[in-house]
């Protein structure tokens, strides 16, 4: 070879290790060694999602025979499908809706932020914190309204205040079901109610993805879901609530901590699950059902005894 050529083949090398390089210097590595490309660290949020449930399921050997319509089980660590009953079909999610508000919310508020209530806020019905129009309430304080007693008044609310239009909150919620690639999902308001003959739906895959998403970037979820009661006392700027799980499996099962649940008459009884034992987390999704209680506390013991527990 000429030295010509020898001298091209050499800098051509040197380049393609610089390049490589400055690719890596330009990720920002995680403490568990993953690499992150900063435009999913320029934010607040992370943006998308980077987990999926695994694409396939072993035999359903003594699986529970349920009422529900659809239901999907999966390990949150390693995406290992546990049940699947056509976690793929696309139905009505009532309250589950709310995950997202409180995910959008999230996304664009700080927990200590204040919200005004509106009047339209405080006549929302039929679950509520009875809110009164001009009291303030911080994000917080509204979550345990949304996840201890499904309170439709302080969901709207966290739209409205959010970013100041209700219809651009809305875009914000399917804006997100695409980022997390929820494939089979729409949100048409931030209560899960009926609406006009239109009906927010999804499907028990699409939730498990939202509900994995937000529970591990915001913890907090956690900490406010897996809470029985709560007692929030009066401030110049509002009342005192004093408020209860509706989730009675977390006093009825132990390890789970919550995290959902919601009901509409065309929707049935549905479900989002946490729980966690010996140091595995099962995260469970049932849509349909006509027994949501006894239904997620037999799923749950087939998914932990299908991983050893």
């Amino acid at each position: 070879m000429s030295r010509g050529k020898l001298g091209y083949t050499f800098l051509i090398g040197i380049l393609t290790i610089a390049l490589t390089v400055l690719f890596i210097i330009s990720f920002r590595q995680e403490g568990d060694g993953t690499l992150i490309a900063p435009v999913l660290k320029s934010g607040k949020s992370l943006g998308i999602n980077l987990w999926f449930p695994q694409n396939t399921l072993g035999v359903q050997i003594n699986a529970p025979q349920i009422t529900a319509k659809a239901a999907f089980l999966v390990d949150t660590k390693t995406g290992q499908v546990l049940y699947d009953k056509n976690a793929h079909e696309k139905l009505p999610i009532a309250s589950l809706v709310k995950v997202m508000t409180a995910l959008i919310a999230l996304e664009h508020k700080s927990l200590d932020d204040q919200y005004v209530v509106s009047q339209r806020a405080a006549d929302m019905e039929p679950d509520k914190m009875l809110l009164i129009p001009g009291e303030r309430l911080t994000l917080k304080e509204l979550l345990y309204g949304i996840f201890l007693i499904s309170a439709n008044d302080a969901a709207e609310v966290l739209a409205q205040g959010t970013t100041g239009d209700l219809k651009e909150f809305i875009k914000l919620m399917n804006d997100k079901t695409l980022q997390l690639g929820m494939k089979n999902t729409h949100i048409v308001n931030p209560t899960g109610l009926d609406e006009d003959g239109q009906n927010s739906y999804s499907t028990a895959y699409d939730m498990a993805i939202l509900a994995r998403y937000a529970i591990r970037n915001y913890p907090v979820l956690v900490e406010i879901s897996k809470t029985e009661h709560i007692f929030i006392e009066g401030t110049p700027q509002h009342q005192d609530y004093d408020m209860y799980s509706g989730i009675n499996l977390i006093t009825t099962y132990p390890g789970v901590l919550g995290f959902k649940t919601g009901y509409t008459p065309e929707a049935g009884l549905v479900l989002i699950t946490l729980a966690r034992k010996n140091g595995q987390e099962v995260l469970g999704v049932i849509l349909g059902s006509e027994n949501r209680r006894d239904e997620a506390r037999e799923l749950l013991d087939y998914s932990f005894k299908k991983l050893g527990s």
